[in-house]
């Protein structure tokens, strides 16, 4: 059985390979964010407390090589 980790490191494996791809087939670059926060939300909730700093900075990292610019940033 995997362990509460293996699993958020799945998780965020999964996030940032899907990525590219998902940028590539949206119809307008602002559907991206509610979409992308709400996965986000979700894994970080479901990760360990311990964990949950590593998987943020995981998650910025990924978003800083990624993801199209916030509006309003």
């Amino acid at each position: 059985m995997p362990s509460e980790r293996d699993r958020l490191e799945a998780d965020l494996e999964n996030l940032e390979r899907m990525l590219p791809v998902w940028r590539e087939k949206l119809r307008h670059e602002a559907q991206f964010w509610p979409q992308f926060d709400a996965l986000a939300q979700e894994i970080l909730a479901r990760a360990d407390p311990q964990d949950r700093r590593y998987a943020q900075l995981r998650i910025d990292t990924m978003l800083t090589k990624n993801a199209p610019t916030r509006p309003g940033a």
